[in-house]
């Protein structure tokens, strides 16, 4: 009776699950041109971010001549998290600046949307607001000054609470890009999913 092969090392169970997002803030659609953008990341506090940047701001972009009117930025998008625990999933904040005609750096946008839960590719729209005074009057103080309405914490658009009572108008459209992986959700229990694509 041949020996029994040695047991290798006890193979180490996975304590936590990550999840990888690559991808690009690829372009936007408003009236307005010479727009930059910046991008965030809000989660749990069972989230951490293991590689990769959290916050990011573009170059200032210009819509080409032509029919087609988008912002173009195709910025780069890279980031790695860590979790025990699923709750507080991963969103993205985007918030879209531009220049007034008087030189003044002016919000045209909020909006933020999921990370995508399952491994893939794709793209997301994310449909844009900008806070607005409540009267008239205001609105022309705001416009008179260059003290536009906006939010404290860029952030604030990934959060639900407070929102309800915020007055907002719609502005325009940016599409994002994403790339997904994950590994180790299986093991902590997280029903496993197919590749998917959609665009």
């Amino acid at each position: 009776m041949a020996a029994s092969e040695p047991a290798g090392p006890p193979r180490k169970e996975l304590s936590a699950f990550f999840v990888v997002v690559n991808g690009q803030v690829e372009s936007g659609e408003f009236p307005d041109d010479d727009l930059y953008v910046r991008y965030g990341f809000s989660f749990g506090p069972d989230w951490t971010v293991v590689d990769g940047i959290e916050t990011g701001l573009s170059q200032i972009a210009r819509k080409a001549p032509g029919v087609d009117q988008s912002v173009v930025w195709n910025f780069p998008v890279d980031i790695s998290f860590k979790s025990t625990n699923a709750h507080g999933w991963p969103r993205m904040s985007i918030s879209v600046y531009g220049v007034d005609g008087l030189g003044r750096d002016v919000v045209r946008g909020y909006g933020s949307v999921l990370i995508p839960p399952f491994p893939g590719g794709y793209d997301r729209y994310i449909h844009t607001y900008v806070p607005v005074p409540s009267s008239l009057w205001q609105r022309f103080v705001s416009w008179f000054t260059g003290t536009y309405a906006e939010f404290y914490d860029s952030k604030f658009v990934a959060q639900g609470e407070n929102r309800e009572v915020t007055r907002v108008e719609s502005t325009g459209v940016v599409k994002v890009k994403f790339d997904v992986l994950t590994r180790g959700m299986e093991t902590l229990g997280y029903q496993p999913a197919h590749r998917q694509v959609t665009h």
